[in-house]
């Protein structure tokens, strides 16, 4: 029945393997072996690429039982693709993905690929286990973010693995022990033990690092043998203090201190006896060694103590994947709360934003998965969105002009005039060079994107005043500005979203000690704004707010409440009526009730949350003139007069209900 079922899967992997005169794919030779050059041929038709003319292709290959991901220099002619690879000495097995933008081409998740022969006409190293974990998930050893739909049996990762180890037992018996043994064991159970003992009895016999650390893998699982992990933990630590395993005992430890003070001075042992740059990457992935957590550790300490040369140093050092993290965390969140001064930011995120920098033609080994054109279209984004933002910002406020304006003209070519933040810069930017003709175009396109804030609307309107003599008709010449297109999508988008639902009862007091009840504003068409001092997404929308407050400022029959809940300190009254102050702000606030032994001034927003099970701040809420909620949204996604276009239609569209 065994050599039935194997005859079975190998004439169906000869099958499988057999070049289809169909196939969009073509390789020549067929069967090339390691070192040959092989020619690829693409046919996009029938394909979702059938028809583009920036068809790009990714090779994957499987070399020495690692993979390696790189592009492929194609040429068109005619409709039809060509690449030559020259394939290592060592390659066991390539699959091509074809890419146009964001649609890709990978045989509907069943790949493009060509197992290599050796000289006896088998599969060479690395064919069979490339072609089953490649199209295993679960395990954990294919390509992320590749055929990440497919999931063969356990049944069928154990086969192909026993055959590369059958046929390549030199090369692959240790490389591939630990999926082995997880795929026997999960496809036998119990059964599967005396053989998975002979795979620790061969393991034992060269006792490198790897081996010992292969051979723990085992123990812990499919074993599960405590006892002779733990004894085997105390030799590898003993005779490797430095290696993979203490770096694991190391991490854990600092992961699990509960006591800051303690936890920094592990933090700084560790990435003195394990830094970042000697570390093994697998490893870490696999064990979940979280560098990311070590070094924002030590930054949040840097920031606590005020010691920003300490930020900077340790921002030089950073691995790729850290920086956005820690810049948000460090750099973006205290340049918009203001709680530090952007003189002392200008250094560490210099540092940040320069160490980011050293990545850009570099692929980090985090993003090994990524082609090196991937890792280039990858890298202006994390760039762009994660960090040139904020960094023009604390430029200009610092002085630095020049460098911030190169650093706007790089970034738009990215957002195209899609975020509203950008454009507020590079508007403020302009204007301070003088640059009015690039001014007036930015701003122009801005509106069309309805990406503005109100700092630009001034801009334009004074530009408008300068050409016409008077600000009359400048709110039609600014809707004539923007994309109609935009605004009936986001018209027929907030249709579908409408609801009709009873609203709690509520009554609150306003700035003034005023008491608000809800049923006194019957008749009304209401926008409640929970927020608090301490919530950065919640202050970013008020400018796009203030523009939606004043447009209805002459209509009785809309009224806002900027509603301030969740708040701890003893003095958030004078604090947040100050603050509404100091910024011109004509809000309403209203403050939320806090009840006998609670903390947080929280009552009317909690039984909200529960009523429309939703939570956090902030929480805009549109309700109609019979006390019916009508919409709730967070509203912000980074333009002032977006979020006040879609306030504005939130109500109308509220006005009008029944």
């Amino acid at each position: 029945m065994k050599k039935m079922l194997l005859g079975f899967i190998l004439l169906f992997a000869q099958v499988l393997f057999a070049q289809d005169p169909n196939s969009r794919v073509k390789f020549e030779p067929f069967r090339a072996k390691p070192g040959q050059e092989i020619t690829i041929t693409y046919n996009p038709e029938g394909s979702p690429l059938a028809g583009k003319k920036d068809i790009k292709a990714v090779v994957y290959t499987y070399e020495n039982y690692v993979w390696q991901v790189n592009d492929l220099a194609f040429k068109e002619e005619k409709g039809i693709w060509k690449a030559n690879i020259k394939l290592s000495n060592t390659c066991g097995m390539l699959s091509v993905k074809f890419k146009s933008g964001e649609l890709e081409d990978t045989n509907n998740d069943f790949s493009f690929t060509q197992m290599l022969i050796d000289d006896t006409g088998r599969f060479a190293p690395g064919g069979y286990a490339g072609w089953g974990l490649m199209r295993a998930a679960n395990f954990g050893y294919g390509v992320k973010n590749y055929l990440e739909k497919q999931n063969i049996s356990d049944s069928a990762v154990y086969f192909w693995l026993n055959q590369e180890i059958s046929f390549h037992p030199k090369e692959a018996s240790e490389e591939l022990s630990v999926p082995f043994c997880q795929a026997l064991f999960k496809m036998q159970g119990e059964p599967s033990l005396p053989r998975v003992n002979r795979v620790v009895a061969f393991l034992k016999k060269s006792p490198t690092e790897q081996n010992l650390m292969r051979l723990l893998s085992i123990y812990q699982h499919p074993l599960n043998d405590k006892t002779t992990s733990d004894s085997l933990e105390k030799v590898i630590l003993s005779t490797y203090p430095s290696g993979d395993l203490a770096r694991l005992k190391a991490y854990q430890q600092l992961n699990f201190e509960r006591d800051f003070g303690k936890k920094i001075e592990l933090c700084k042992a560790f990435l003195k006896q394990f830094p970042y740059r000697d570390a093994d990457y697998t490893f870490n992935e696999k064990r979940m060694v979280n560098y990311t957590n070590v070094y924002l550790s030590m930054a949040i300490q840097a920031m606590m103590q005020k010691d920003y040369a300490c930020l900077e140093a340790l921002s030089a050092e950073l691995p790729a994947v850290s920086i956005p993290t820690l810049y948000y965390k460090c750099i973006d969140i205290a340049h918009k709360r203001k709680d530090v001064d952007d003189s002392q930011l200008l250094a560490p995120a210099r540092a940040m934003v320069k160490r980011m920098e050293s990545f850009k033609n570099q692929r980090p080994v985090e993003y090994w998965y990524l082609s090196p054109n991937e890792w280039a279209v990858e890298y202006e984004k994390i760039f762009n969105q994660n960090l040139v933002l904020t960094q023009i910002g604390i430029l200009r406020n610092t002085g630095n002009f020049e460098e911030a304006m190169d650093l706007a003209n790089r970034a738009q070519k990215h957002f195209m005039f899609k975020s509203a933040m950008l454009n507020n810069e590079q508007a403020l930017l302009l204007d301070h060079f003088k640059k009015y003709d690039l001014l007036q175009e930015v701003l122009v396109k801005s509106i069309y994107e309805n990406q503005s804030s109100p700092e630009m609307l001034d801009l334009l309107k004074k530009d408008y005043i300068r050409a016409r003599g008077s600000e009359n008709g400048f709110d039609t010449y600014v809707s004539g500005l923007k994309n109609p297109e935009l605004a009936t999508k986001e018209l027929d988008e907030l249709k579908s979203i409408m609801i009709n639902k009873a609203l709690p009862d509520w009554t609150m007091k306003d700035g003034t000690g005023k008491t608000v009840k809800f049923k006194d504003l019957r008749g009304k068409t209401i926008v409640m704004d929970f927020w608090a001092t301490w919530c950065v997404p919640c202050k970013a929308s008020f400018p796009g707010m203030k523009l939606a407050v004043e447009k209805y400022k002459n209509d009785p029959n809309v009224v806002f409440f900027f509603v301030d809940t969740e708040e701890r300190s003893p003095n958030y009254k004078q604090e947040i009526m100050q603050y509404i102050k100091d910024n011109n702000y004509p809000f309403t606030v209203l403050f939320d009730n806090k009840l006998p032994n609670e903390k947080a001034n929280d009552e009317v927003f909690k039984r909200i949350c529960k009523a429309f099970t939703i939570s956090g701040i902030p929480q805009k809420l549109i309700i109609d003139k019979n006390g019916k909620l009508r919409f709730i949204t967070v509203g912000f996604k980074g333009s002032a007069t977006g979020l006040a276009d879609e306030i504005s239609a939130m109500i109308e569209l509220t006005k009008k209900a029944e």
